[in-house]
Parts: C-alpha cells; sequence; structure tokens
C-alpha cells in the first residue's frame, strides 16, 4: 500500500547531492527519485482548534492535556480507515492514504468521535478539529516524511483555513473522488498569500469553533 522499502532521508540527501553536483545526470536522478520515493496518496491533515485562546485561559499543561485524550480518540481511526499515521507535531496531524475514500471517512469519523467525546464535558475540556484532505504525488521519506505540492496545499486547508468541525479538500481530491460522491461539497474559493487555492467543503452541520 505504501513504500516500507527503508528509503529515508540519507538516500535522498545522497540524491539530491548528485541532483546538484551533476547536472548532466538530472533527469537520471530525478527518475531514481520518483521510482524510490514517490507514491501518489491521499494526505489528511488535522489541526486543533484554539489553541491560543485555551492556552490563555487555561494553561499550556491544561491544553497538552486535552491533546492526549484527542490523539487517544483520533489515533487509531486512522489505521481503521487504512491509512499511516506520518506524525503529529504540537496539536497537527500528519497521516497518508491510499485514496481520498478512505481520508474521507476517516475525516468524518473524526468529527464524528470528537463530537461525542465532547459532549459530556464542560466547555473548558472541549476540543475540536479542522481537517484538510489532498490527493497526489508526493514524496515519502522514511517513516514521517512526505513532501510536495498536494501535501502543501493539504497543510494550508487544515492548519490555516478550515474552521472547527470542517473537512476541506484541495480540487485534485475532489475529483479523485469523482461524480459518484455519496457526499456533497460546495465550491470554497480561497486566497492565501496572494495564492488562488481553488477547495471544497464538505457539506455538514458542524459545531464552529473560533480558530
Amino acid at each position: 500500500m505504501f513504500n516500507s522499502s527503508g528509503h529515508g532521508h540519507e538516500q535522498l540527501s545522497t540524491l539530491l547531492c548528485q541532483y546538484n553536483e551533476y547536472p548532466e545526470r538530472r533527469a537520471e536522478v530525478v527518475a531514481e527519485i520518483e521510482r524510490d520515493f514517490q507514491q501518489t496518496v491521499a494526505i489528511l491533515i488535522m489541526d486543533s482548534c484554539g489553541f491560543s485562546r485555551t492556552v490563555r485561559e487555561h494553561g499550556i499543561i491544561h491544553y497538552l492535556s486535552l491533546l492526549e485524550r484527542l490523539w487517544r480518540v483520533v489515533g487509531p481511526l486512522v489505521t481503521e480507515h487504512g491509512g499511516r499515521p506520518l506524525r503529529h507535531d504540537g496539536d497537527n496531524l500528519f497521516a497518508v492514504f491510499p485514496d481520498v475514500r478512505s481520508a474521507l471517512g476517516c475525516a468524518k469519523t473524526i468529527h464524528e468521535y470528537v463530537e461525542i467525546a465532547n459532549n459530556p464535558l464542560p466547555a473548558a475540556e472541549e476540543i475540536y478539529v479542522a481537517l484538510g484532505i489532498g490527493y497526489g504525488p508526493v514524496l515519502l521519506v522514511g517513516e514521517n516524511d512526505a513532501w510536495g505540492d498536494e501535501m502543501n496545499l493539504a497543510c494550508k486547508l487544515g492548519e490555516d483555513l478550515a474552521e472547527g468541525g470542517e473537512v476541506l479538500l484541495t480540487a485534485a481530491a475532489r475529483e479523485a473522488l469523482g461524480d459518484d460522491a455519496d457526499d456533497e461539497f460546495e465550491d470554497v474559493p480561497l486566497t492565501l498569500s496572494g495564492l488562488n487555492l481553488p477547495a471544497h467543503r464538505l457539506t455538514r452541520k458542524s459545531h464552529q469553533t473560533d480558530r
């Protein structure tokens, strides 16, 4: 399903050095990098919401405890939907899936489980998440990294543009679902740092939380 051949940062660094030092071999080096590292996958990026506000009101230890509970809720869902967690940095989760349907199914289940976990809790104990999904060729490096345009776009959607309770898809991810998708989406023309990001919002009722 995913690259498990052990190709890692050291090998990639060696190849990039060859790319720089031997311009006449660049096409050969690019082909080798793509052969060993490149895979077409769906990328899921999750970001928690309200970090700054919650830390200011309740302290960093309290927020870290919310994240600890969040990872226990969300972590197993990635593998259950056929994905592979890459890493979680701070309040972000990065994961890859074989296709967009799997990533979207995981995203919807994450929101469902987060809402269930929040229901019995007081407001100060609640935590909500925003999700971005991309799809396309990326370089899977080692066990923890994925680099490529759709990875960057998914990060922008999940970390910067999606609101709490939302799922935003890149244009490529929405196209990969095809016209027979069971879910409904609405077009969301977005701009970030002067970059136009045509995106698609999964239409659903959700808890909206200020980021």
